[in-house]
Order: C-alpha cells, then sequence, then structure tokens
C-alpha cells in the first residue's frame, strides 16, 4: 500500500513519459513478439527512472493502433 501511495504520486510523470515515447512508435516497431518486448522494455525503463519504487512488469490491458 504505501508504494502505490507513492506510484500515484508520481503518477502523472509517468504516464506523460510513457505518452511521448508511444506517439514517436510506427506500425514497424510492435511487429512480432519481439515488438512487444521491446516495448515492455523501453516502458519498464521510462517507468523506473522517474519511479520512487522499482516497477518490475508492465501488464497491457489493451493496445489500439492507429
Amino acid at each position: 500500500p504505501e508504494d502505490q501511495m507513492r506510484i500515484q504520486a508520481v503518477l502523472p510523470r509517468i504516464v506523460d513519459n510513457c505518452q511521448i515515447f508511444l506517439r514517436e512508435l510506427r506500425i514497424e516497431d510492435l511487429r512480432g513478439s519481439g515488438g512487444i518486448y521491446r516495448l515492455r522494455e523501453e516502458l519498464l525503463s521510462r517507468i523506473n527512472a522517474v519511479s520512487p519504487v522499482k516497477v518490475d512488469d508492465v501488464l497491457f490491458k489493451e493496445m489500439l493502433v492507429q
């Protein structure tokens, strides 16, 4: 619960940091399982750069590609 509160405090910064990265992606960047793996690793790196708590994994609930 304490970690969750610390994450919530910086959540706007995490979301902004991830959205900037996601806007620059192309469809080719996401192709295949390797694309999703690279996406997950990059998001983890960006989240942990601003998070006061170490995040170990990213869960994709939904992905919309336009």
